[in-house]
C-alpha cells in the first residue's frame, strides 16, 4: 500500500467515515469527478483545443484527479486491494499484450485492425 493510500484509509479511519464508504457511492463519485472533467472539453473535438483547454484550466483538472485517485483509495482500502499491486499487475499485462516492436505507433483498437494479443485466436 502506498503512502497516499495510507494517509486516505487513516482520514477516513479517524473520522470514522467507513460507514459511509459503500462500493456503490464510491463508484459514483469517481463517475461524478469523471463528468466534471469531460465537462471542461465537452464538444470539442479538435485534439489542439482540447490539449489548450486542459492546460488552461490545469488547477481545476489537477482537482478532478486527484478526487478521483482519493475515491480510487477509498474503494481499494474497503476491498483489501493495494492500489500499487493492482497497477503493477495492470502495466505488466499490458506489456504482455502491446510489445512496444509490434503496436509501436499504431492504433491498438481491434476493430480497426488494431494488435490486441489478449484477443488473438
Amino acid at each position: 500500500m502506498n503512502d497516499f493510500q495510507k494517509r486516505i484509509h487513516k482520514f477516513a479511519q479517524d473520522r470514522d467515515w467507513k460507514q459511509f464508504h459503500n462500493p456503490k457511492d464510491l463508484l459514483l463519485g469517481i463517475v461524478e469527478e469523471v463528468g466534471e472533467i469531460r465537462n471542461i472539453v465537452k464538444w470539442e473535438q479538435d485534439p489542439a483545443k482540447i490539449e489548450k483547454v486542459l492546460e488552461d484550466n490545469k488547477s481545476e483538472l489537477k482537482n478532478h484527479i486527484g478526487d478521483i485517485y482519493w475515491f480510487l483509495s477509498l474503494l481499494a482500502n474497503g476491498t483489501n486491494i493495494n492500489l500499487d499491486e493492482a497497477i503493477d499487475e495492470v502495466i505488466t499485462e499490458n506489456e504482455g499484450r502491446f510489445p512496444v516492436k509490434e503496436v509501436k505507433s499504431a492504433h491498438t483498437n481491434r476493430y480497426l485492425g488494431g494488435k490486441d494479443k489478449q484477443y488473438d485466436d
